[in-house]
């Protein structure tokens, strides 16, 4: 058995004479969150509909699970939450979510039965008799979530999940994520790539509807040879100087204008050495920070990736 979940091959898709992606190749194993990030009009929406069999392609091939996206055999193996989901208002969300399940092929007993797990999953079930109408936008956000999960699917893709939430509720939804974790395989799209970071293990990042690069995210920021800094305001060209007696520093980055970012990059073997070394070269040059993170953030390696 494969344990390949997607596969394209030069996949591309046009609109008119316009080319939403295009050349596509692209493998994604099973077991693993993913996330799918670029700016927008890369092809992120186009990618997704694709995979769900909204859209045929132009040109190219794309398998799920080994079956062309529309295939019978898929029914129920693959849900997708959209960014604009929408509920009936004036029906409870438990009722509404029974009635998904049961289109699915679950009976009433089960179909009330997986709405019941769904809910409790979002931290919900308190709601279930509820409309629409009577929830605030996370709760509703959360019970679009749910929908998503109804009959355990091999593969859940979720557009924007914790767009426009608090914090809060953007903790919860990713503690639901993480708790499914190994037992499905997660595509999560989104512009927030703190997101991204905390929950995925590989990005896809897509630019101008070609496949830029697809990567695991630990390799992509090299939390233990760097150091990023946020300044109290925007380093001089020329600080990569203060460094120069320094053999361990390999490369010094700046951020764009406004960002008061510095990344000092170092030779792995020198450790925490290097850590100190670095702080007090900033120390004698009176260069203050605000914020030291070791690593490089996801944000900043795809910011410069697209540039």
């Amino acid at each position: 058995m494969t344990d390949k979940i997607i596969e394209t091959q030069k996949l591309a898709k046009s609109f008119g004479d316009q080319w939403a992606l295009y050349g596509v190749d692209l493998t994604v194993n099973k077991g693993l969150t993913t996330g799918l990030v670029g700016p927008n009009g890369a092809g992120k929406t186009t990618l997704f509909s694709l995979l769900c069999g909204f859209l045929k392609p132009t040109k190219g091939t794309i398998k799920i699970l080994g079956h062309d996206p529309d295939h019978p055999e898929l029914r129920g193996r693959i849900s997708i939450l959209p960014q604009d989901a929408i509920l009936l208002k004036a029906i409870p969300v438990g009722k509404q979510l029974s009635m998904l399940a049961e289109l699915q092929g679950f009976n009433k007993k089960q179909a009330l039965a997986e709405s019941k797990r769904v809910l409790a999953l979002v931290n919900l079930s308190s709601s279930a008799n509820k409309n629409a109408d009577q929830l605030s936008h996370g709760m509703l956000k959360r019970i679009a979530i749910a929908q998503a999960f109804i009959g355990s699917p091999e593969l859940i893709l979720l557009d924007e999940p914790t767009a426009g939430l608090d914090p809060s509720t953007t903790d919860g939804i990713k503690a639901v994520i993480r708790s499914l974790a190994g037992k499905t395989s997660i595509i999560i799209s989104s512009h927030n790539l703190e997101v991204i970071e905390d929950l995925c293990q590989q990005v896809i990042i897509l630019k101008k509807g070609r496949l830029h690069s697809h990567e695991k995210i630990a390799d992509m920021t090299a939390r233990t040879m760097a150091l990023t800094f946020r300044l109290e305001s925007d380093p001089d060209t020329n600080i990569s100087e203060i460094f120069a007696g320094l053999d361990m520093v390999t490369e010094v980055k700046l951020g764009k204008k406004g960002q008061h970012r510095l990344v000092v990059c170092f030779k792995e073997e020198a450790g925490q050495l290097a850590e100190i070394e670095i702080l007090k070269c900033l120390a004698v040059a009176k260069v203050p920070y605000r914020e030291m993170i070791r690593g490089e953030r996801l944000q900043e390696t795809v910011a410069d990736r697209l540039d």
